[in-house]
């Protein structure tokens, strides 16, 4: 009985939550798009949709990475589903996106696998729109493997990488990733400024980026900080 109760609940949270998400993004709207993680409340494992950002940040990040009319985006690091909304909805001629999560993840990773149906929901009236999700660890070889097959012969215009926040792991990311983005992409860096325990991306990001034109994307009274590579 528990768990036919059970079925019954998800069932009725995922109807509960899919009609609210689909009347909020009857949008084109930059500023209501990026507002829409924050106010979307559904059900059961679908309850919440989060962006960790700035949102002066996050805002100038989306009016860059669009401005590009980017058709291959790949996200280290999905966690709440809040910056993988926003690729979706920024860039109505993306044909690949993919999303790269360890569940269990030292830094936020980590969703229930029935969620990634809600993340798919993001892409609804996209036909042209491929998403793929990849469960796992970013700097394990086998899966550069399976995104490389996934990517076939394309290359990625965008890389935004907010996974692991030690040193060693974002640069393996970068390190992995990086040679996968063609020139002319761009990749970005999340938390470029944070200062908590364990958190040094602000260390690599002051070491990566006297190698490459670039931009830091600092809000008023940031805490965390964007980094922008131009490839």
């Amino acid at each position: 009985m528990r768990d036919f109760r059970k079925k019954i609940f998800n069932i009725l949270a995922w109807w509960v939550s899919k009609r609210k998400l689909l009347r909020l993004m009857d949008t084109q709207d930059l500023d209501m798009i990026l507002e829409i993680p924050n106010n979307f409340t559904g059900r059961g494992f679908y309850s919440r949709i989060h962006a960790e950002q700035d949102p002066f940040e996050i805002r100038e990040l989306a009016k860059l990475v669009s401005s590009k009319n980017p058709k291959v985006i790949v996200e280290i690091g999905t966690y709440k589903g809040g910056t993988l909304f926003i690729w979706t909805r920024t860039n109505p001629l993306a044909e690949l996106i993919v999303s790269i999560d360890l569940p269990g993840g030292q830094f936020g990773g980590g969703y229930d696998i029935q969620r990634e149906k809600l993340y798919r929901l993001f892409s609804y009236d996209r036909p042209n729109l491929r998403m793929e999700f990849l469960r796992g660890n970013s700097h394990l070889i086998e899966t550069v493997t399976k995104l490389k097959k996934i990517l076939g012969d394309r290359l990625i215009d965008f890389l935004y990488i907010d996974a692991d926040h030690t040193f060693d792991g974002v640069k393996t990311d970068f390190e992995l990733y990086a040679p996968l983005v063609r020139k002319g992409g761009l990749i970005a860096f999340h938390d470029i400024y944070n200062m908590k325990p364990n958190h040094e991306v602000r260390l690599f990001w002051k070491k990566i980026k006297q190698n490459y034109h670039h931009r830091e994307i600092l809000g008023p009274a940031t805490k965390t900080g964007t980094g922008v590579l131009f490839i």
